[in-house]
């Protein structure tokens, strides 16, 4: 009796284990399918542009390079960063903000001073060798003045002589004559010369003096201070690697003048870089969703307020991108300038459409379609696209609402 009452329960017990695994297969089994059809709908579709970006403010007040480290001259191509307050610091008007390399300013004037020196001495020398050959020549030419007063009395006295000694006279004063004349010529010659290069002595010592006072305003100016009050934000360099934050130890140039600015904080956008692919996509004015990550992703409506007319390569692309600024309104003061963002830009919109996952079609040869199931078998349905976004289509043609459609490819055999 005990016996078979055992027997009956562990044939209940069996019995429940497999109707148990009975209907865990056909329920998971079911979403395992399920989740394999995509049931066409009717809904409102946008097509998006996804990119990070990092709060801005529109209007700023620039802290540039002294503009005195533009002068050729100088040849401060680069200088490098030495010092820099705190990001985000309060400054007053005349605040000390940065320091540029003075060292380098330092060693470039001492190289000119030296240029100097021996600018100065070479020149001294050359007006002395001057005066020297000068007066040599002068004393040529009163020398060769007398010596033709002499052949001009021989001449004057050769009346009294033959006709054939008077030609001789004659023509030994036109001699000296002309040779006088040439020395004079000579002498002026050599001294329009020596003057020319004086000139340009002269000139290279003027601009080695102005060159020196020019190092010394240099010298000067590397120390930058606030030109207005505000809260200091830090500049960028821009390369090949991207856009990245000037430091303590960057080079910069006249070429990226920009040390750190004092921005409007009334009016901030998020600048980002959108590729190339997609800049024909959008214009000034198009919508955009703003989500700032210190705030939790708050949201915030913007619209694109600047698209740049250049591309730049940048780490992390594989195209070239343009900077793209999108306007923000700052109603809250917990948004701060240098803070992240993940916006949507915002490049179509189209009302109760049929909508597709980009997995649920396919392309061969040039043709799009999908795999539509319908009772006991799964064709294919040549379809018209619209709009696309990143993660859905637009179908203008081929489906209607309520029809199925497999996210994945299946086996030949099913179709």
């Amino acid at each position: 009796m005990i016996h078979n009452k055992l027997k009956h329960r562990k044939a209940i017990l069996i019995t429940s284990v497999i109707v148990f695994l009975i209907i865990a297969i056909v329920i998971f089994g079911g979403v395992k399918r399920s989740m394999n059809v995509y049931k066409v709908k009717r809904e409102n579709f946008e097509a998006l542009i996804s990119c990070k970006g990092e709060i801005q403010s529109e209007k700023a007040v620039l802290i540039n390079i002294p503009d005195i480290f533009g002068d050729r001259t100088l040849e401060i191509y680069e200088t490098q960063m030495k010092d820099l307050i705190p990001e985000g610091s309060i400054v007053k008007k005349g605040d000390y903000v940065a320091l540029l390399d003075q060292g380098r300013i330092k060693q470039l004037k001492e190289n000119n001073i030296e240029a100097l020196k021996k600018m100065l001495f070479n020149f001294n020398d050359a007006k002395i060798d001057s005066a020297v050959e000068l007066v040599a020549f002068r004393d040529n030419i009163e020398q060769f003045g007398f010596d033709l007063q002499y052949k001009k009395v021989e001449l004057e006295q050769s009346v009294y002589e033959s006709p054939a000694y008077q030609r001789k006279a004659l023509m030994a004063y036109e001699r000296a004559l002309r040779q006088l004349e040439e020395k004079k010529r000579a002498y002026l010659m050599t001294q329009k010369a020596l003057r020319i290069h004086v000139s340009r002595d002269e000139d290279w010592i003027r601009k080695l003096t102005e060159k020196d006072e020019k190092y010394q305003i240099a010298f000067d100016a590397a120390r930058i201070t606030a030109p207005q009050d505000g809260m200091l934000i830090y500049g960028r360099t821009f390369g090949r690697g991207g856009s990245r934050k000037l430091t303590i130890g960057s080079n910069v140039s006249m070429q990226s003048p920009v040390i750190a600015t004092l921005p409007d904080l009334s009016v901030l956008v998020s600048e980002t870089y959108v590729e190339e692919i997609y800049i024909s996509k959008i214009k000034v004015g198009d919508s955009a969703r703003v989500y700032i990550d210190a705030m939790k992703n708050q949201e915030k409506i913007g619209a694109i307020s600047n698209i740049s007319n250049v591309g730049q390569e940048m780490t992390g692309f594989d195209s070239k991108v343009f900077r793209v600024n999108i306007r923000i309104a700052s109603d809250n003061n917990r948004i701060k300038p240098a803070m992240t963002t993940n916006n949507e830009i915002i490049i179509a919109r189209e009302q109760n459409v049929i909508v597709i996952p980009r997995s649920a079609l396919f392309n061969e040869e040039g043709k799009q379609f999908v795999y539509l199931k319908e009772i006991g078998k799964i064709s294919i349905r040549d379809v018209e696209c619209g709009s696309q976004s990143d993660k859905f289509v637009v179908i203008k043609n081929g489906l209607k609402e309520g029809d199925k459609i497999l996210l994945s490819k299946p086996a030949k055999e099913k179709i």
